[in-house]
């Protein structure tokens, strides 16, 4: 395979991880989103709902500072 197909290769797959780790991202978020709500629709307490909410940015700010290692 020449050099210029194995570019192509490598960012078609660098931009088919990106979108697949997107979309999980998504569905994360999405989950976490929902189960909050549920937590709220079912009156939790606040301080409840508050640290759900607090515990996803921390997962979040970790994921970031992970990532900012890597490179």
């Amino acid at each position: 395979m020449s050099n210029k197909n194995k570019q192509i290769n490598e960012g078609l797959f660098d931009a088919a991880d990106k979108f697949v780790a997107a979309f999980f991202k998504g569905l994360e978020r999405n989950t976490a989103n929902q189960i909050i709500k549920k937590a709220e629709t079912a009156k939790l307490p606040p301080e409840a709902i508050k640290l759900m909410k607090d515990i996803e940015d921390r997962g979040e700010e970790l994921k970031r500072i992970v990532k900012s290692l890597q490179k």
